[in-house]
């Protein structure tokens, strides 16, 4: 056998072995077909709630800052200003929505399952509301 180079060697044992299909996670509903397939990307609780936090902080500050300083009551300032109000909207809906599933998967509220369905339909009702105002601005 003749002595190879680590080069050589790395490309003869990648060459030699088959090459490893990855593992895609797919869902319960899902078939194995040929074609694209999705990755599943979570994202953890804690991060789309500090994420919704902040865009309402933000949010608020802008407000409050077109509604304090006199130079910023024009026109262009109100459509921001009304941009603002919209992206609050948001933030309020899916911070809420957030903490509830939260609070319910911790236990912490004890809800009937009719209330829970009441409350999540108010929810969505809310988010795609304020998601529409906002595109609309």
């Amino acid at each position: 056998m003749p002595v190879l180079g680590p080069e050589r060697r790395l490309l003869a044992s990648l060459s030699s072995a088959p090459p490893a299909a990855p593992r895609l996670g797919l869902a319960a509903n899902q078939t194995n077909q040929t074609g694209p397939q999705c990755l599943e990307v979570s994202i953890p609780d804690g991060l789309f709630l500090s994420l919704g936090l902040v865009s309402l902080v933000e949010n608020v500050l802008v407000v409050a800052a077109i509604a304090k300083n006199r130079n910023l009551h024009s026109p262009m300032y109100y459509f921001v200003c009304c941009l603002a109000v919209s992206d609050l909207l948001v933030s309020v809906s899916n911070v809420l929505e957030t903490a509830v599933l939260l609070l319910l998967e911790a236990g912490a509220l004890a809800a009937q399952a009719a209330v829970v369905q009441q409350l999540d339909n108010v929810m969505n009702v809310l988010i795609c509301g304020s998601m529409v105002s906002s595109l609309c601005f």
